[in-house]
């Protein structure tokens, strides 16, 4: 049975999985459908696990404040980390070693408030900064910092933007509050061009929940082709293909999203890193009723076909925020904060 679904099959999933509930063993049912067996003090589907991974520690520093958003760039991992002094940082995902580092606090060129979002784009780093709606150019140097600054650009956007991505086009995918999307195309000048992705529910919820239907990630796939925008306090999973004109809207093992008046705020897909034949998507389902000053952390990571399909559930051995995958090597990078700042590497099963 697939789990993960798309919007136009919902009712069809709904009937499949009342028919594994009620025909007995109601969740486990269900999860061994799926190959899986499901801890039995675990509240939401979607927290079984095909097998437990454990990390190998790639850095953890004394100097590391805050990593935030991970990036894989051939050999290099690159991180913001949002308390350093300088927050751009790369590393060599081999050694550990920090290989070079940019920036500092400020509103001038190469100076950042905010830095949310990386993207990598041949030669250049392209650096979101959420408080100045702007993206700032980085390219390779061989002075001390090993990057320079090349330019920037303000995104004039009715939204602050929350997430970044590119087209082989040349065009950059925004994440942000657009009206009824969470996504929009905008050039290389800054100038917004047309709405993306698909419609998101508005109507009637308080400015708390509407804000947060708009909140989540977005990560671009291997070739540029496809993006794909999670949710953060929910279980949807947009997924935009440039060669196609309608996205697809997934949902993950139960769906739910900000919901006036339903329960206390949970926390949906925190992050993605697409793959060349499906995506991973970093799973919390959990509440800050439930898991204080933990919500916001997950330990599953749901493995996805590009169709939609759930196919693998991975626990890791730590609580992260952020993940990354390399393709070749099938590497999986996390960044967890406690016990202490750590970039941590897994070894996904083939």
């Amino acid at each position: 049975m697939a789990i993960g679904r798309r919007t136009r099959r919902t009712l069809t999933g709904i009937l499949c999985a009342l028919w594994l509930f009620t025909a007995g063993g109601g969740w486990s049912n269900v999860a061994e459908s799926l190959g899986k067996t499901l801890k039995p003090e675990s509240r939401w589907p979607g927290t079984s696990a095909a097998a437990q991974l454990r990390a190998e520690i790639v850095l953890t520093d004394g100097m590391l404040g805050m990593p935030t958003q991970l990036v894989v760039d051939g050999d290099e991992l690159l991180f913001i980390d949002r308390f350093g002094q300088e927050p751009v940082v790369g590393l060599d995902r081999h050694t550990g070693k920090i290989e070079w580092t940019f920036g500092e606090k400020g509103e001038g060129p190469g100076e950042f408030m905010t830095p949310i979002s990386l993207l990598p784009f041949g030669t250049r780093i392209a650096v979101l900064d959420a408080a100045l709606n702007r993206v700032t150019w980085l390219v390779p140097s061989s002075g001390v910092d090993g990057l320079a600054f090349l330019n920037s650009t303000r995104l004039r956007v009715a939204s602050a933007a929350t997430g970044l991505s590119m087209t082989p086009d040349g065009r950059f995918l925004v994440a942000g509050s657009f009206e009824s999307r969470k996504l929009a195309y905008v050039n290389l000048d800054g100038r917004f061009l047309e709405h993306a992705g698909a419609p998101l529910t508005v109507a009637r919820l308080p400015p708390k929940q509407h804000s947060e239907l708009f909140q989540g990630s977005l990560r671009p796939g291997l070739m540029g082709q496809r993006h794909v925008a999670t949710g953060r306090f929910s279980s949807r999973i947009d997924i935009v293909d440039i060669r196609e004109d309608e996205p697809d809207v997934y949902w993950g093992p139960e769906e739910f999203q900000p919901h006036a008046g339903r329960y206390e705020t949970r926390f949906g897909y925190l992050d993605s890193a697409p793959m060349s034949d499906g995506f991973l998507a970093l799973y919390s389902g959990r509440t800050r009723d439930e898991y204080p000053g933990r919500a916001n952390y997950a330990e599953f990571v749901h493995e996805f076909t590009w169709d939609g399909e759930l196919r693998a559930v991975h626990q890791l051995d730590a609580d992260v925020i952020t993940i990354a995958w390399s393709e070749p090597d099938r590497k999986l990078y996390a960044v967890r904060h406690d016990p202490e700042p750590a970039i941590l590497e897994y070894s996904l099963p083939n």
